[in-house]
């Protein structure tokens, strides 16, 4: 009876050493083919699904594997390694572990197209259209995708200069759920139509522009330089030699002066109360408030005047 008594006691005691997973609670880890993750840091949860109790399942989720691919890279995951991770836990004691030999992980994210970068630049370009401008255009350069983190998608231009005809470069920061991610460039070709300028005879410099002279016609801008305004008529001159054919820039063409050299100009002297006319010489030319040097007919004094109106000068006197 005795020995019946610690048999019995022997028995309970080896079952109640016998580990929970070996009870019927079989741990079973899935991995697939492939994977994607978000975090920086691998762990079991992230690319295994694992039956087990909950709590060992609980601590078999955070079992780390290492780190996680950066964005548009690869890393792979080999069973063995699986296999040391969980041996070297000792979390669990019999398990079943269905994987390949090796799973390829990802870093989750989104894809950043060539269309998207292609959006942005033309929503950049369309703040500086001219209202001058009758039609435009964008052709990409060589645009690549590429993964980023998943988040809400922002753009950021570097600079802030406005865009011309012809090649453009903008470095255009990626911004993901309001961090900035990296800065890329984004080379396209910019096609600008507009009326122009174009004179219809050899202009001599100083030659002042009239519907006789030039003539207004739309092409496709080249330099961004062309002069676009309005061009009232002899209220603008050439500043060089200008061929016939010629559109006309924003560095050959000049406000007519109200003051040109040596012209005859009315000078208006004032001391307080007292108010002098005399003529004089204009030595250079000038615009409205411009100072100028003139002489004065009578002394052959040279004064420095200032402009108040066409033809007319004026110098005050202390």
């Amino acid at each position: 009876m005795k020995r019946l008594q610690i048999l019995a006691l022997s028995l309970l005691l080896l079952g109640g050493m016998t580990p929970a997973a070996s009870a019927g609670d079989t741990v079973v880890i899935t991995l697939p083919p492939t994977v994607e993750v978000e975090s920086e840091e691998l762990s079991l949860g992230q690319v295994a699904e694992i039956k087990a109790a909950p709590k060992l399942r609980a601590q078999l989720e955070q079992l780390t594997l290492g780190r996680a691919p950066r964005h548009g890279e690869t890393v792979w995951l080999y069973r063995t390694n699986v296999v040391y991770a969980l041996d070297r836990s000792q979390l669990v004691g019999a398990y079943t572990l269905e994987m390949p030999a090796k799973v390829k992980v990802t870093r989750a994210g989104q894809l950043l197209t060539a269309e998207l970068l292609l959006a942005a630049v033309e929503t950049q370009i369309g703040k500086y259209a001219s209202d001058h401008w009758t039609a435009w255009r964008v052709e990409p350069g060589q645009l690549h995708e590429r993964r980023i983190p998943q988040g809400e998608l922002e753009f950021r231009f570097e600079g802030g200069q406005a865009p011309k005809p012809g090649l453009n470069t903008f470095r255009v920061g990626v911004v993901v759920s309001g961090e900035l991610f990296t800065t890329v460039p984004v080379t396209v070709r910019l096609a600008i139509q507009a009326p122009v300028y174009v004179s219809t005879q050899k202009l001599n410099r100083y030659t002042r522009l009239t519907a006789d002279n030039c003539r207004r016609e739309e092409q496709e801008l080249t330099t961004g330089n062309e002069w676009l305004a309005e061009l009232p008529a002899d209220q603008y001159r050439v500043l060089r030699e200008i061929p016939a054919g010629r559109v006309l820039t924003t560095r050959d063409l000049q406000e007519v002066p109200l003051i040109t050299e040596k012209s005859k100009v009315r000078l208006i002297l004032n001391s307080g109360l007292i108010h002098v006319e005399l003529t004089a010489q204009a030595e250079e030319d000038g615009w409205l408030h411009d100072q100028i040097i003139v002489t004065n007919f009578s002394s052959n004094q040279r004064l420095t005047a200032t402009v108040v109106g066409p033809g007319t000068v004026e110098v005050t006197l202390e």
